[in-house]
């Protein structure tokens, strides 16, 4: 589900030098962050093929999710089937696999270890082309998409900036972003940005409160369209009443996560 690592410029595109939320992160924490995700599927995937956790089905309930928030927002022809969409850190299979669209494309650094898997690829769409490549260089061509989604991806890459500009790069105008992303409080905020520099949550380089997301948007240039805002007293009692002791110290330092999901718009 992460989206970054360092790649080649094969899109003809020259390269941003604005400088945005999280940007210039040490290569060797985003390393870090990749492996970590790595591991995840790998376990996974063994649950999977032992027939102990089910397929990755989850992905259709998001992708009408994204329908439904869509057209909630007066954009529901981008869920008709006739846009173009890319995903950024897709993982093994993406909303985008449920996302009826004319062009569909998933981009993922860690796609050559997902197509190698059989138990991560099972549900894939042979209609969708996935692809290895990163936040920071998308194999996409410039102001093609109707649609970019980043899902529970932002806080793993390397660096926020660069994904940002790239994500307007490939946007045609008028076109729009999806983000989605777990969030935490003021506190929160502080707390996580101490566990992630201790690799005690190797997983996640970047740390967001609403704000921080309402603010990359906006200094990347997009028009804030719709802007929700999960409840971080229901997060917090999920993890205080969780059965792992994992959730219980979350609630404890109060780091418990709740969603913001947004959908912005290039001018």
């Amino acid at each position: 589900m992460s989206a970054t690592e360092a790649g080649q410029n094969t899109t003809g595109k020259k390269q941003s030098g604005r400088v945005l939320e999280g940007s210039n992160r040490p290569m060797s924490r985003w390393h870090t962050a990749q492996q970590y995700e790595r591991r995840y599927w790998e376990t996974l995937a063994a649950a999977i093929m032992e027939g102990r956790v089910k397929q990755l089905d989850w992905y259709q309930y998001r992708a009408r999710q994204l329908a439904e928030r869509l057209r909630a927002s007066g954009l529901g022809g981008l869920a008709e089937g006739q846009a173009r969409v890319v995903e950024v850190g897709a993982g093994p299979i993406g909303i985008i696999n449920y996302f009826p669209a004319q062009e569909r494309v998933a981009v993922d650094p860690l796609e050559e270890f997902y197509s190698s898997n059989a138990a991560l690829t099972a549900l894939r769409d042979d209609d969708v082309r996935f692809v290895k490549g990163t936040g920071e260089e998308l194999p996409c061509e410039t102001a093609r998409y109707d649609l970019v989604i980043l899902d529970n991806c932002i806080d793993h890459v390397r660096d926020v900036g660069g994904v940002m500009a790239e994500v307007m790069r490939v946007l045609r105008s008028g076109g729009v972003l999806h983000l989605r992303v777990n969030a935490r409080t003021a506190w929160g905020f502080w707390v996580h940005r101490v566990l992630s520099a201790l690799r005690i949550d190797a997983g996640h380089p970047h740390t967001f409160t609403p704000t921080r997301v309402e603010r990359t948007l906006r200094t990347s240039g997009l028009e804030v369209l719709s802007f929700e805002v999960g409840s971080f007293s229901d997060a917090w009692w999920r993890d205080v009443r969780g059965p792992e002791l994992k959730s219980r110290f979350k609630a404890l330092l109060g780091v418990s996560h709740f969603l913001v999901a947004a959908l912005a718009r290039k001018p």
